[in-house]
């Protein structure tokens, strides 16, 4: 069982977090999805970004080739009224001229209008499918498997032996706590910590007073045959112990960045969540309908066809705002898509910073593996180290977060 307060459980909610950064509360515990389904809606996501771009940049070629036109147009024109005498002629193409650049000038404000529609679509097709990109469970039950190896390792109860040791061993503190300074020391901290059973740390102040008391102990059974196989039973499980306390001392270095990073993806959640909110009343749709459509819809084609719509819908207000606000209505956009590629970045910054942290456990492996106690165990640990990297960069691709979020608009 794990408990709230266990170092294990925050971890794992690092990675729920994680998973769940762009995700609604509905679908967290929800139903795993599989490679295939997952690979299908990253296709559909893409298809229709795809389609998006592909539609930006035939109307924009459109009007690219009208302005290139319109412009030699104009050119030839002014070679035209450079050569012509006649007064009323010259009036006639003046009054061409002011038209061809009416049209030339429209022709710019519909290809920035085009653009503008584009990129706002881009951007919120990104902000709405970052929840359904992710696969929580998956990340969750692979990193539920390793901190459990790894938590174990660090626990010496779980080792041969040494239960039935310890229960000699607090016999033996209690016994002797008030005759022996160290020994009342030691035995005041194992009230304070608890029962090691129950996966309490061996680091700090508590392990050095722990390696006093054990060798005081160790000391006092003597040399004598009698007691010398619980001698070197003792000396077996000082040196466990001796271990154990030094290998939870680096994993404790490795371990500190988890805090961190929990913070910053508290963070990015609470940012998701407000973009979103932003940006659908921007659009004026209701978020209860998009939960219903998009969110809490299971069928891929449904949610893909309501991403259609949605950006119909954005095409529209794009138009409506430029008509109602001429002067202003970029700002309306720009700094919504601002924050959504900056939020793309952010996400692609801390899945490289977990990324590096989860091989931080290789060197910990690489220092441990032939050790006396852990080795063996060590060995099990770096098979789901592997198995949580895999499932990691089958699921976060940081360095393509952030590439693929620096090119997420057009430049008018």
């Amino acid at each position: 069982m794990i408990k709230i307060n266990d170092p294990m459980y925050r971890k794992i909610i690092i990675f729920l977090v994680m998973a769940g950064v762009f995700m609604s509360p509905y679908h967290i515990f929800g139903q795993q999805q599989d490679s295939l389904a997952i690979s299908i809606e990253n296709s559909l996501k893409q298809s229709l970004l795809k389609s998006i771009e592909l539609k930006t940049d035939s109307l924009n070629n459109n009007l690219g080739t009208k302005l290139s036109d319109l412009d030699m147009r104009i050119q030839m024109l002014d070679q035209s009224m450079e050569a012509t005498t006649n007064e009323r002629q010259l009036v006639d193409k003046l009054v061409e001229r002011v038209k061809l650049i009416e049209d030339f000038q429209q022709a710019e404000k519909e290809s920035e209008l085009n653009i503008y529609k584009g990129n706002y679509q881009s951007a919120i097709i990104n902000l709405v499918s970052m929840e359904r990109e992710l696969k929580p469970l998956i990340l969750f039950n692979t990193a539920r498997e390793f901190f459990t190896t790894l938590n174990n390792i660090g626990n010496p109860t779980q080792y041969p032996g040494f239960n039935d040791w310890y229960k000699g061993f607090q016999s033996y503190v209690k016994e002797n706590e008030k005759s022996n300074a160290t020994l009342g020391v030691v035995s005041n901290l194992m009230n304070l910590t608890g029962s090691l059973s129950a996966g309490t740390p061996i680091f700090g102040t508590f392990s050095q007073t722990l390696f006093m008391g054990m060798s005081t102990y160790v000391d006092n059974l003597g040399s004598n045959k009698k007691t010398q196989d619980l001698r070197d039973r003792s000396q077996k499980m000082f040196e466990l112990v001796t271990e154990i306390g030094q290998f939870t001392n680096d994993k404790d270095l490795v371990e500190t960045e988890w805090e961190a990073i929990n913070v910053e993806l508290e963070e990015l959640k609470s940012l998701y969540e407000s973009n979103l909110e932003k940006n659908l009343g921007i659009l004026g749709i209701n978020r209860a309908e998009f939960d219903r459509r998009f969110t809490l819809e299971n069928d891929a084609n449904r949610r893909y066809q309501y991403l259609n719509e949605l950006t119909e819908t954005i095409s529209r207000k794009v138009t409506e705002e430029k008509n109602q606000n001429p002067k202003n209505w970029k700002n309306t956009f720009y700094y919504e898509m601002s924050e959504i590629q900056s939020l793309k970045i952010r996400f692609g910054t801390i899945t490289f910073r977990i990324s590096e942290n989860i091989g931080k456990y290789n060197d910990l492996i690489v220092k441990y593996k032939n050790s006396q106690y852990m080795g063996n165990r060590i060995v099990e640990l770096e098979t789901k180290l592997l198995s949580l990297q895999n499932s990691f960069d089958k699921t976060f691709s940081p360095l393509d977060y952030i590439n693929s979020a620096t090119k997420m608009y057009k430049v008018y």
